[in-house]
């Protein structure tokens, strides 16, 4: 299963949130992703993919566009989802 990359920076804030508050996880997730891209870059390079690269910086740049427009906004957003994942989660 392929994640997009705004679904693998929700798990990584989902993963540090367990650990520590609101901010301190968004910050710490929006490093990993940035590093997951990078890392993710260097294997599609490899493997010559360069129109999987140009989709993958494209997401990344939207990312980007979200979180300097609102940062606080996003945060909201993530933590949310958060809860309402949690809370499926004791329903079944």
């Amino acid at each position: 299963m392929d994640e997009t990359l705004i679904q693998t920076f929700k798990r990584y804030y989902a993963d540090y949130r367990a650990a520590a508050d609101v901010d301190q996880s968004f910050a710490d997730a929006y490093q990993a992703i940035a590093y997951h891209v990078i890392e993710l870059t260097g294997r599609l390079a490899q493997e010559g993919k360069l129109t999987d690269i140009q989709n993958l910086v494209g997401e990344f740049k939207e990312i980007q566009l979200s979180i300097s427009q609102s940062n606080d906004s996003l945060k909201e957003h993530f933590e949310q989802e958060l809860v309402e994942t949690m809370l499926d989660r004791v329903r079944t």
